[in-house]
């Protein structure tokens, strides 16, 4: 059965109540997602340290099928990998450790929003590509060049959508919010279906037992450029309304034979800064 309980005017629903006094030690709850299906309850709080945005796992949360512990060992191993890796277009972890019935990640809040939002719209794409060329590559490039570096340190891009890339529009930068499920090397398909958006996931992360690799994560890149330029759910050359010689980049990344991708996110990378050059600006 539902609650329907409030923090400082701010309604939100669980299926159980949940120690959230800790909460007071950083402000006043200005907004509440609570229909995250990873398990966390989130809070935007506006007090001491400025505006923040904190995970909290640990509560029985309306969406999440699984056991609150679960979540919590899944935001530690979160708070590890962001503490291990820093970039200019990954939202910086603040703090991270127990609190109340579970465990919370701090970081800056930041005022963008997601590329697809909860609930769907399509404002936020639209405004996008109503900038310049210049800004919406600039933009496509810094998430690349994040990405490459996590997996020149090893990591798979597990559960990466467009949900995660966070569009600021005054600032003309893309940021990603969310590594929560990324996964070291040697990674495997465990689950038969990956989380993640349909339009994100490489045919590996539908078969059980499948090895995932750095041609997984190309292959996600490949679809966000679909985001900015095309359309993701047809790819056709038709719909792309980017620059002519990344096209064919962003179609090898996505396709569905591993064979036939950028084997390595540099090489997709290298690829693409090249198209890039060719491009007038």
């Amino acid at each position: 059965m539902e609650l329907s309980l409030e923090m400082d005017g701010v309604p939100f629903r669980l299926l159980q109540e949940t120690d959230l006094r800790w909460l007071r030690g950083y402000g006043t709850v200005f907004r509440v997602m609570d229909m995250l299906p990873s398990g966390n309850l989130c809070f935007g709080v506006q007090g001491p340290y400025g505006r923040l945005f904190i995970k909290y796992a640990g509560a029985r949360t309306v969406r999440y099928g699984g056991r609150p512990q679960d979540a919590v060992e899944w935001l530690k191993h979160s708070a590890r990998l962001y503490a291990r890796h820093t970039h200019p277009r990954l939202v910086p972890l603040l703090a991270h450790g127990p609190a109340g019935d579970g465990y919370a990640t701090v970081f800056p809040w930041q005022d963008a929003q997601p590329l697809r939002p909860d609930p769907p719209s399509d404002q936020t794409r639209l405004r996008l590509r109503r900038l310049p060329l210049a800004d919406r590559l600039s933009m496509l490039d810094g998430v690349f060049d994040l990405q490459a570096l996590l997996a020149g340190e090893g990591l798979i891009a597990v559960d990466f959508t467009d949900e995660h890339v966070l569009i600021d529009l005054e600032q003309k930068r893309a940021l990603v919010c969310d590594i929560d499920l990324y996964k070291e090397k040697p990674a495997f398909n465990t689950r038969g279906r990956m989380p993640g958006s349909p339009r994100f996931l490489a045919p590996e992360e539908y078969v059980m037992g499948d090895a995932l690799g750095e041609d997984t994560t190309v292959y996600k890149l490949g679809a966000l450029a679909f985001e900015f330029f095309g359309d993701n759910a047809d790819r056709s050359r038709d719909a792309w309304k980017g620059p002519a010689a990344l096209y064919p980049v962003a179609e090898r990344a996505t396709r569905d034979s591993r064979k036939q991708r950028y084997a390595a996110v540099r090489e997709f990378l290298t690829a693409w800064r090249d198209g890039v050059s060719q491009t007038r600006l």
